[in-house]
């Protein structure tokens, strides 16, 4: 297909969905979205060639051993982690779906969490003394944070990132962002009590974050319409993980492959 034009119609602010970086009034950053991707041991062709580009080019670096509380998943092989134009507007779609179609998109699930970025316009001792890069925490508002700058192996201001548990976000998704903050921000006073003020935040809402139930276990695209072509896929469709995703893009790769041609 040498004539192929690809076009992103993104309705947030830039692409790249839950791969999302936060940043200060003062140049640092921090994560908000994903943390980490897990390769497994069983990959396609396709997923296997793109971790090797990534790889390659230095997007993906392993993750720092330190994280305390990570789970030990029997079908993961490692952690990795990401080493730090024009836009058109859509003004209106109209899918033409099928009634069993539609029952089975509506069944899909997502879970909704908020996310902290803590920004720093300095150093801080306590920083220097942790012994861990990230931790997943035990408690019924806040599940995991990160620091930034010790996650990538790197130097520069220092920024954390907090996620919320599931349970959490389901109870105060709708709520009012501000009573939700200070709630944040409380128990984190309360879990980290020598950790400094910081002198920004960033708030984060993920509606949705991870799928929880996904349209079918069979198949990780769905074809809505042949003439126009109109393809559903993503980790409603596939789980909510790189490698489904990957999965899910390959089969949308397939289908408009054997439209075309």
């Amino acid at each position: 297909m040498p004539n192929l034009n690809i076009v992103i119609l993104e309705k947030s602010k830039g692409t790249g969905g839950r791969m999302c970086t936060s940043r200060s009034s003062f140049g640092s950053t921090v994560d908000l979205g994903a943390q980490f991707i897990t390769k497994s041991s069983n990959l396609t062709s396709t997923q296997e060639k793109l971790y090797n580009h990534l790889f390659d080019e230095g997007i993906l670096q392993p993750m720092p051993e330190n994280v305390e509380g990570l789970r030990s998943l029997p079908y993961a092989w490692a952690h990795f982690i990401a080493i730090r134009d024009q836009e058109s507007t859509l003004d209106g779609l109209m899918p033409h779906v099928a009634r069993d179609q539609i029952e089975k998109l509506k069944a899909v699930k997502y879970c909704s969490r908020y996310a902290l970025g803590f920004f720093y316009d300095s150093e801080s001792s306590f920083f220097k003394d942790i012994s861990w890069c990230a931790k997943f925490i035990n408690d019924d508002i806040i599940r995991y944070c990160a620091v930034d700058v010790h996650k990538r192996k790197g130097t520069g201001l220092p920024s954390v990132v907090f996620h919320t548990s599931k349970e959490f976000g389901a109870l105060y998704i709708d709520e009012n962002a501000d009573a939700v903050q200070d709630l944040i921000v409380k128990r984190i006073e309360h879990l980290f009590p020598q950790m400094p003020k910081p002198n920004e935040i960033k708030f984060q809402k993920w509606r949705y974050s991870q799928a929880k139930k996904i349209y079918c276990e069979k198949q990780a695209c769905l074809v809505a319409s042949n003439k126009p072509l109109l393809i559903f896929g993503g980790d409603g469709f596939s789980n909510s993980n790189f490698e489904n995703c990957v999965l899910s893009a390959e089969n949308i790769a397939q289908k408009i492959i054997e439209t075309v041609s």
